[in-house]
């Protein structure tokens, strides 16, 4: 509630991609009971994608930026908040770059939550095939993007705007067989060698899953796909 009021003055040129991966309806039916006012003009807007069946952070990621209509893409993690105007904000560092640009809104605080927030055009991201996902859950999916993105002449811009950059402190995803670190350095050692062989597109330029279910403006889901052909 408090990302979509502090953009509410620029709900006409931002969207909010909310994606639901869960297999129930609890998601759903909070949406439309508590943010009906939102999702009438698409400034929000709520897909359901249930065949995630085991947690991967760059599938659900490239799944969001798949539906996605902006000419720049945002990674929001759900423990995020923009900022007061933080999508105006985004988008001014694009309209003043001088080449492409990726926007990396860090804090540098370490574990804070904020390491993933990633601003793409969408020319470039398709480009990029999207975040690997052949790389394990989590780890190193973020650093990869921009390495890649880097190397195919992108500019990274890094902007610490404390205001724009805050994230709420919480318990992060453990995974069942593998240590974080674990992950991290197996996908760490497999970017740097797509990159050192010019590898520079991911998934074959296909990304995120295919079943995804979007609320239509009678408050029905129906195929995403439906309403793009």
């Amino acid at each position: 509630m408090k990302n979509l009021n502090d953009n509410l003055i620029d709900r006409k040129s931002i969207e909010f991609i909310l994606m639901d991966f869960d297999e129930g309806n609890q998601v759903k039916n909070w949406i439309i009971k508590e943010f009906g006012e939102y999702l009438s003009d698409g400034y929000l807007k709520y897909f359901h994608c249930p065949g995630l069946e085991e947690w991967n952070a760059s599938i659900a990621k490239n799944t969001s930026h798949k539906v996605a209509t902006g000419a720049v893409l945002v990674n929001l993690d759900c423990d995020n908040y923009t900022g007061l105007r933080g999508g105006a904000f985004v988008l001014e560092q694009f309209r003043q770059a001088e080449q492409n640009i990726v926007l990396w809104q860090f804090s540098k605080i370490k574990e804070d939550g904020s390491f993933g927030r990633i601003s793409i055009t969408r020319d470039l991201f398709k480009f990029l095939g999207g975040y690997n996902e052949s790389f394990l859950p989590m780890g190193y999916q973020d650093d990869d993007l921009m390495a890649r993105a880097k190397a195919s002449g992108a500019l990274l811009v890094h902007r610490r705007n404390p205001e724009f950059n805050q994230a709420i402190p919480n318990e992060k995803y453990k995974p069942a067989t593998m240590t974080y670190k674990q992950m991290k350095m197996t996908n760490k050692a497999k970017s740097k060698k797509n990159i050192r062989l010019g590898r520079l597109m991911a998934n074959s330029g296909q990304f995120g899953l295919e079943e995804i279910y979007v609320l239509d403006v009678d408050g029905k889901m129906v195929r995403y796909e439906k309403l793009n052909h």
